[in-house]
């Protein structure tokens, strides 16, 4: 499969990955499998879900103990493939940022990008799962970021966080391309797929979710993970399975809807703001 521009599209590739639970040896053997085959198809962007190499676990002390194994694999595998690597990844809290907030929780559940063999990004997940008991371990960030790439700009945030819409609109104010990793469960699919094209219309930009697929933890994942146009267009076939889906974006349209369908220029951020909406 080409690129049908060279010059213009960007290649995207979505890593629905059968994530083995708390296993992050094995798991590093599956993303190379994928960023292998990404190579052979010229993927510029690979994306892989929540918790890459570990899966959605609470038992924090084992997933953390090797994080920087993890940060590292993830560097010098963009840095040998010549693919920016989207992952994420379980983190204790430095300790410099405990010793000034004592009252944090001691982890957090993080969304990195690198490329040739640097950490450009890194992103806190700032809703923890409190119905999944992440908020019992995990800090919530309090940052929206997002970076440069090529002729875009991405954002990133994680699973969760797609049901609160405000940060992405904050994002997507220079943001073009929105990118959700996820290990969202099968039962509660039909919310992934709806907010994820909504979260691509309302803001007019590129989303690319990435769910992984098969169990961990006793729980059931499905997938569905996709890539939307700005009109909120399907880009990606549709796959339950382990599966690499990829693909093509043109940044030049997210641009070009926003011209010809100026959305955001009738946002109101001056009454959004006010403390309370209601009079009596």
């Amino acid at each position: 499969r080409r690129r049908k521009n060279k010059e213009n599209f960007m290649r995207i590739g979505l890593a629905q990955m059968d994530i083995l639970w708390e296993n992050v040896q094995k798991n590093m053997e599956k993303a190379e499998n994928f960023i292998e085959k990404a190579k052979e198809h010229e993927v510029e962007l690979l994306i892989f879900p929540e918790m890459s190499l570990t899966g959605f676990s609470m038992n924090v002390e084992k997933t953390t103990a090797d994080w920087q194994e993890q940060v590292r694999f993830f560097r010098e595998k963009s840095r040998d493939s010549g693919i920016t690597l989207v992952f994420g990844y379980p983190v204790p809290v430095k300790k410099e940022e405990l010793q000034r907030h004592p009252q944090w929780k001691r982890y957090q559940n993080r969304l990195a990008v690198a490329e040739n063999g640097e950490i450009r990004m890194s992103y806190a997940k700032i809703h923890p799962f409190t119905f999944g008991q992440e908020g019992d371990y995990f800090q919530g960030g309090e940052e929206i970021v997002c970076m440069n790439w090529k002729d875009t700009v991405l954002g990133g945030f994680i699973c969760y966080d797609l049901r609160f819409p405000e940060i992405f609109q904050i994002s997507s104010a220079q943001s073009e391309v929105l990118v959700i990793i996820a290990n969202w469960p099968t039962a509660r699919i039909d919310d992934w797929d709806c907010l994820l094209k909504a979260r691509a219309i309302e803001n007019q930009a590129f989303v690319a979710g990435v769910n992984r697929v098969g169990e961990g933890g006793g729980i059931a994942y499905n997938g569905h993970s996709v890539l939307y146009s700005p009109r909120g267009r399907r880009l990606t076939h549709f796959s339950e399975e382990e599966s690499l889906l990829i693909g093509d974006i043109d940044p030049l349209q997210v641009r070009k809807c926003r011209e010809v369908f100026p959305l955001k220029k009738d946002r109101r951020d001056d009454i959004y703001r006010k403390e309370s909406l209601f009079t009596v």
